[in-house]
């Protein structure tokens, strides 16, 4: 059973139960401007990040997006998917921007 609709069964292993599933929405970034170093231009994403926690209590996640537009431009990284450390990598980057811009 699991969540076959976004392809983690095998990572789940069961149905979720209510209030496992959280979404990290780094909407805020969306269109934030960036400056340059060294004259290379830098970037931030606005990535949706779908978090499941297990039963031990560790949250993990389970699927990222890194835009907040839906469609062939943006796919969905999963676990056992090429891509899937770097796309951790700009979550954990975008959680970091965030946090600077509002603390």
């Amino acid at each position: 059973l699991g969540c076959p609709i976004f392809g983690v069964s095998h990572i789940l292993g069961s149905p979720p139960q209510v209030g496992h599933i959280f979404l990290a929405d780094y909407a805020l970034l969306g269109g934030l401007p960036t400056g340059t170093i060294g004259g290379r231009p830098q970037f931030v994403a606005a990535p949706l990040c779908l978090l499941w926690l297990n039963p031990r209590g560790d949250l993990l996640p389970v699927a990222i997006q890194l835009s907040q537009c839906p469609g062939p431009e943006s796919p969905i990284f999963l676990p056992d998917t090429r891509g899937w450390t770097l796309a951790k990598l700009w979550v954990r980057a975008s959680h970091f921007v965030l946090h600077e811009m509002v603390t």
